[in-house]
Formats: structure tokens, C-alpha cells, sequence
């Protein structure tokens, strides 16, 4: 049963990492597309910007939530000599999902905002809205990835703080 809950989670954080790579890869095949056409034809492809945008904070937001589960951002340790690893990684764990929080709520409440007026892209008419929700819903899953990383270090003795996802989901099935 932990190993099918163990699968389940690892599944669940790769799928928007796939979603974080079709977007890079779509970036630059229209890059280079844009690119390509406003040089030998003359004619850039309309919107590009717009969607090279939109695909750089899906490749961002996408991402985060299995970063911050596996514990792979970048941290530079200038509180090392005062506080023991484990409980250091731990609580700046609950720390920073906690403090996430609130750039989720706001930027859902722009998103609520945005929607209300109805604005939308310059040249496409795409609508922000649903770009503010979607960097919302990253966000959330990235505060609650980094609180339940933190919560398993403190209190699962199991857990290496090193092993990224392997030690947060491997210490449940011990």
C-alpha cells in the first residue's frame, strides 16, 4: 500500500514537470520560429512575446512545486554554525511555506480582480486571469510541498534532509 502511496506521489510530482519542459520546449521552437521568419522573411509571428511570456511562468510555476518538495532550491547557508542541519532545514522549511502564503493569497486575489475587469493581452486577447491562477495554484502547492518536506523532517527521524523526495517518501514506507 506505501509503495502504490510512494508511486502516486512521485507521479504526481512529475507531472508539471512535464508540463515545465513542453513549455521551455515550446518557447523555443517559437523563438526560434520568430526568429527565423523575422530574418529571412520579414515577418515576425504576431503575439510572440506575449507567449513567450505566458510560457516562461508556466516553465517557472510548473516547476516549483517539485522543488520545493525535493528540496532543490538554491540556498546559501549562512545560519550553518548556529543551528543544527536538521533542525535548520526543517523549520526553514515550515518558515518559508508558511511565509508563501501570503504571495499565494495575493496573487489570487489579483487574479480575482483581473478577471473582473476583463483584461486581457495587448495583440493575442488572451485573459490574465488565468495566468494569475495558475501562478496562484503553483504557488499553494509549492507553500504546501515545502510545509509537509518540513513537517516530515522534524518528525520522521527517517527522513534525510539530503535525499530530496526519495527520503520524504521513502521514510513513510520504513
Amino acid at each position: 500500500m506505501r509503495t502504490t502511496i510512494e508511486r502516486a506521489v512521485q507521479s504526481a510530482a512529475r507531472l508539471p514537470l512535464w508540463i515545465a519542459g513542453a513549455s521551455l520546449l515550446t518557447m523555443m521552437g517559437l523563438t526560434f520560429a520568430d526568429v527565423v521568419m523575422r530574418s529571412f522573411a520579414s515577418a515576425p509571428i504576431t503575439g510572440a512575446a506575449e507567449i513567450t511570456e505566458i510560457l516562461l511562468a508556466a516553465t517557472v510555476f510548473a516547476a516549483m512545486p517539485a522543488t520545493s518538495l525535493w528540496g532543490r532550491h538554491i540556498s546559501v547557508d549562512l545560519f550553518d554554525s548556529y543551528l543544527f542541519a536538521r533542525a535548520r532545514d526543517g523549520l526553514m522549511n515550515l518558515i518559508f511555506g508558511v511565509l508563501l502564503w501570503w504571495p499565494v493569497i495575493k496573487c489570487w486575489e489579483s487574479a480575482a480582480r483581473t478577471m473582473g475587469y476583463g483584461e486581457v493581452t495587448l495583440y493575442l486577447r488572451i485573459p490574465v486571469a488565468w495566468l494569475l491562477f495558475f501562478i496562484a495554484i503553483g504557488l499553494g502547492l509549492s507553500a504546501a510541498a515545502m510545509i509537509l518536506r518540513g513537517i516530515f523532517i522534524l518528525f520522521l527521524p527517517r527522513v534525510n534532509p539530503d535525499d530530496g523526495a526519495r527520503g520524504v517518501t521513502e521514510a513513510e514506507s520504513q
